[in-house]
């Protein structure tokens, strides 16, 4: 086996960080790629740009959780883990920006500041032991898979391209909200729990209108 110097540690941990941040899609072709369009009044198209534009803020702050999540792992597996699962959020981001592009909307100017503060929730939830970590997760799915059934009810009946956009993407995060309780989770308590929600509907309300 070969010793490594300081020197080479410091490059292998370096390289490891950098590829952290370096989410690749899983890969996942666009869920209604074989849906036509369909003709949406004015008011139907600026309302469902501005639900996709809180997805797509969702899963810029998703981003930044799984990557605040790798970086404080206390194992490999916990790291893989969330790595798995964060390119598979990122599918997510694909999706919702390429809805919003046809809806011929924007993303939100805000996507920066959700990305920072949630590596800083990643790391800071994570900080402790990885259970606590996969209890913060499963509650975040948790509370994302509600909040896109919300979204779903809200949709116009004829837009059946967001909708199954949507359920696809409630569908994987239900799984991850599993996958995280199956491996461990230690639930956290209801009152960070409450302040988890409140501060994603502050994420929502700003999204939808900027």
């Amino acid at each position: 086996m070969r010793n490594y110097s300081d020197i080479d540690n410091l490059i292998i941990k370096a390289d490891e960080i950098l590829n952290i941040f370096n989410i690749k899609s899983s890969g996942r072709p666009y869920p209604a790629k074989k849906t036509d369009d369909s003709e949406l009044s004015k008011e139907d198209k600026k309302l469902v740009t501005n639900l996709m534009r809180v997805n797509h803020a969702g899963e810029v702050a998703a981003q930044g959780l799984y990557i605040g999540h790798a970086l404080a792992a206390k194992s490999s597996s916990q790291r893989k883990m969330m790595l798995e699962m964060a390119s598979e959020e990122k599918d997510h981001l694909l999706w919702c920006e390429k809805r919003i592009n046809e809806l011929g909307g924007r993303a939100s100017v805000f996507d920066p500041v959700w990305l920072v503060g949630s590596i800083g929730l990643g790391i800071l939830s994570s900080f402790t032991n990885d259970r606590n970590a996969l209890g913060f997760l499963e509650e975040t799915e948790i509370q994302v898979a509600e909040h896109l059934q919300s979204h779903l009810k809200r949709l116009p009946e004829n837009d059946k391209k967001t909708k199954i956009v949507l359920e696809k993407m409630k569908a994987d995060e239900e799984k991850h909200s599993n996958t995280a309780h199956q491996s461990g989770a230690q639930e956290i308590p209801k009152p960070i729990k409450k302040i988890m929600e409140y501060t994603a509907n502050i994420m929502k309300e700003v999204s939808f209108r900027i």
